[in-house]
């Protein structure tokens, strides 16, 4: 009896890495934002779309239009999808799914790359207005560029490398477009302006950004990172990509590496329309000290504060979250200043001021 069951998970074991050797490991390219515009049914108090994104069709999943909206919204018991039809009146099967209070699927069936579709939805209201409208979509899906090539938008360098090698630097690499990696993609080759060599490894391959873990870089210095293996999403052939990066003097001052923009809705039963909450969070580079006295000024470029010394903020290690007063606009620059904060170690606490952009 205990060969039969050694055998049975000798088997399962077997499968699971034939399985790992067969299954393709790309990244699936997701969500990519579409121009659009919108109208709704009837006078005043029209519903309001703050982005839409598509999701391309997967093995078992029909592609999908992403729907964010600016403002929290009522759906009707009965609320479905009229119509999808592209320019040239072609009809397409569609189903509404995953209904929430901001935001909402839209399923289509054999949806082609290249045109523009008009999307009719019924039973659907701004939060605290009477009757239910039908909102008119209209977005165009860009065609896939066979020829297109990958753009890199950021690269950092993570100086907080007190994890398990301080030998080991990590360098974020943000894409500029939704990316797919092939089976067996890597880190070529790491140099220094000088031609020598570093070991280089490819770690959290993701749609739209990777890590790389190098070894006994130098401060100060400007390396080219070579990755194999990777393609713009709809791109025809895998290519390699050539990275540089300078890494900075070291320092230990604390630094903000990137603030997000955040709307959250309470839907609970005991409230009747729910409770929207604004904040920003921030994130930084190590962890912080705060004092007692510590606040976040969050304001637009004009002066206008939505955040004050009074507002609250959740303070934690290595982030901190400030609640706003008003919501902010969408794709709009705004500046911050996080008052007494300093990094663990330090003597001193500062004020750190910079901008971001609401997303």
């Amino acid at each position: 009896m205990k060969n039969w069951r050694k055998l049975t998970i000798a088997l399962a074991l077997l499968m699971v890495c034939l399985c790992a050797a067969v299954l393709p490991v790309s990244v699936s390219a997701e969500s990519i934002r579409l121009s659009h515009s919108s109208s709704t049914s009837g006078r005043g108090n029209a519903v309001k779309i703050r982005k839409v994104s598509y999701d391309p069709a997967e093995k078992y999943e029909p592609a999908k239009l992403e729907i964010d909206f600016s403002h929290r919204i009522t759906w009707k018991r009965s609320a479905r999808i009229v119509s999808v039809k592209d320019q040239n009146g072609t009809v397409y099967e569609a189903y509404l799914q995953d209904k929430d209070s901001d935001e909402c699927d839209v399923a289509i069936d054999n949806l082609k790359e290249g045109r523009t579709y008009t999307v009719i939805i019924d039973g659907i209201k701004k939060s605290g207005t009477k009757g239910f409208r039908k909102l008119t979509l209209k977005a165009k899906i860009p065609a896939a560029d066979k020829n297109q090539k990958v753009k890199v938008r950021k690269v950092q360098v993570d100086d907080d490398n007190d994890d398990f090698d301080k030998y080991q630097t990590e360098i974020d690499i943000k894409f500029a477009s939704k990316v797919v990696w092939k089976r067996g993609a890597k880190v070529v080759s790491v140099k220094d302006s000088q031609g020598k060599s570093y070991q280089g490894r490819l770690t959290d391959i993701d749609n739209d950004e990777c890590e790389v873990y190098i070894k006994n870089l130098k401060h100060n210095k400007t390396y080219t990172i070579r990755i194999s293996g990777i393609k713009a999403r709809g791109a025809s052939s895998y290519e390699t990509i050539s990275v540089k990066v300078t890494v900075p003097r070291l320092s230990h001052a604390l630094r903000v590496k990137e603030a997000e923009y955040d709307i959250d809705y309470d839907d609970s039963d005991y409230f009747q329309d729910g409770i929207t909450a604004f904040s920003v969070e921030f994130s930084f580079n190590k962890n912080a000290a705060y004092r007692r006295n510590s606040y976040i000024i969050v304001k637009d470029t004009s002066g206008k504060k939505y955040s004050t010394r009074n507002s609250y903020v959740e303070w934690d290690g290595d982030d901190c979250q400030v609640y706003l007063s008003k919501e902010l606009e969408y794709g709009k620059v705004y500046q911050y200043e996080i008052v007494n904060v300093k990094a663990i170690g330090e003597t001193s606490y500062t004020t750190l001021k910079g901008t971001f952009i609401a997303r």
